[in-house]
């Protein structure tokens, strides 16, 4: 990036972000939306055009496989976004069912390129590049080769998919006002403080949505149908109480801590709890999503029996309620 394009970043205040760790899932043909409201936790049908939705697929036993956001681009043609890491497994799940419907699924990555925009100014920045801002939590709208959503409640946050044959003349652009990030820290970090957990390949299969607060963030419709692993799902909603939850923690930035790494009590060998997502939020913090139960947390989180580094908790933008 040249000099002029540094002056015009500090400027803006704006950075920029490649998000190469995301990929995007297109189902199209006359059964997408019945074809992906059946396999699905939310509500498909009631997507409609210029509003997204979170989402997730889950196993037989409710455990959460996927997390995505879908939007319906045409009737008959979504896209989801999810966790690049985990694309291929999704595909072939979803796979196994779709030979039923008149459905295709494909691995659309790369015919987009996938950005995330931060900064208090990106309305500004692209208003001369786009006539319609999406204005609330996921909602999008859309520009010549190009999607805008809001992914979040974050109102600097923004994710551009740009389709790949109109990346030049956009990215072009908003470099030129932007800080280009050297890696997706920032951006995760970001998103993190929104609560909002995110499945990897570590946790694929290993926790029920309300052990990733994903019936407080909009991920489950328990009024719609039928789906893998509805019926555990509900139950513990209606008759059950959730005794785990995602809470999210702070530590040093230099403790090495993975997505699915377990953490624990002083002194007791047992995992307490295991940790969902992680990044770098500064040079000297380092932001973590755990799911644990209320004692645990009360008792205080360490990334090892022996009390080796401790892990404060943080307010998330919810409210979050122990069974």
């Amino acid at each position: 990036m040249s000099d002029k394009q540094n002056t015009h970043s500090s400027a803006a205040g704006l950075s920029l972000t490649r998000l190469q760790s995301e990929a995007l899932l297109e189902v199209s043909g006359p059964d997408a939306v019945n074809f992906l409201h059946n396999q699905a936790s939310c509500d498909i049908r009631q997507l409609n055009t210029g509003r997204a939705c979170y989402g997730s697929f889950c196993n037989p036993q409710g455990r959460v496989l996927a997390d995505f956001i879908a939007l319906a681009v045409t009737p008959d043609t979504l896209l989801l976004r999810l966790q690049r890491d985990i694309l291929a497994r999704t595909l072939d799940s979803l796979g196994r069912f779709a030979v039923f419907s008149k459905v295709t699924l494909r691995d659309a990555t790369e015919d987009w390129a996938l950005w995330g925009l931060q900064g208090e100014n990106w309305q500004a920045a692209l208003r001369e590049h786009v006539t319609e801002l999406p204005e609330d939590a996921l909602d999008w709208t859309a520009a010549p080769g190009t999607l805008l959503l809001r992914p979040t409640s974050d109102p600097q946050a923004l994710e551009l998919w740009v389709r790949v044959a109109a990346e030049a003349a956009l990215s072009e652009a908003l470099m030129m006002q932007s800080t280009l990030e050297p890696d997706e820290d920032k951006w995760q970090a970001a998103n993190l403080r929104q609560g909002i957990a995110r499945l990897q390949a570590t946790t694929s299969g290993e926790f029920l949505p309300q052990q990733l607060n994903y019936d407080l963030c909009g991920h489950i419709n328990f009024r719609k149908g039928c789906y893998p692993g509805q019926e555990v799902i509900a139950r513990m909603h209606y008759k059950g109480k959730a005794k785990r939850r995602m809470l999210l923690m702070t530590l040093p930035a230099d403790a090495d801590l993975q997505a699915g790494a377990p953490v624990y009590r002083a002194g007791q060998d047992q995992a307490a709890g295991a940790v969902i997502n992680t990044a770098l939020a500064s040079n000297e913090e380092r932001l973590v999503l755990v799911t644990t139960t209320a004692t645990a947390a009360e008792d205080g989180l360490y990334t090892a029996p022996e009390a080796r580094v401790p892990l404060q908790v943080l307010t998330l933008p919810y409210s979050v309620t122990f069974g």
